[in-house]
């Protein structure tokens, strides 16, 4: 498994986590997880996540959940699965959730992420 931190600002960060390659997961060939924490002195509050973890036909797109309904799924609502178009729609909803004035440091650090298919 291949996991690291990217830092947003001091206040937040994105947490990636890309599993070993799974036969399963028919279009990124692994399973992955990227986390959105908001850091409090030493202690780390998750506010959402996006994953592929539902390997169903036909729902292979990444999806978030969130802190208050974590077992709710909000899919992106995109008809491919391009990566670039992933990360942008998961950088709106990262911007939704923690506000305009962090955009930058959010774009640079969606930036940084890799493709979980490499």
């Amino acid at each position: 498994m291949k996991r690291g931190n990217i830092p947003i600002n001091q206040n937040f960060e994105l947490e990636y986590r890309y599993y070993d390659k799974d036969v399963n997961y028919k279009y990124f060939n692994r399973k992955f997880e990227i986390y959105l924490l908001e850091k409090k002195g030493l202690k780390k509050n998750y506010i959402l996540h996006m994953d592929n973890c539902d390997i169903s036909p036909g729902k292979w797109s990444p999806h978030v959940h969130k802190v208050p309904n974590v077992n709710k799924k909000l899919y992106f609502g995109v008809s491919t699965l391009n990566w670039n178009d992933i990360k942008n729609n998961f950088l709106d909803c990262i911007i939704g959730e923690i506000g305009e004035k962090h955009k930058e440091g959010a774009k640079k650090a969606v930036g940084k992420l890799l493709s979980p298919k490499l």
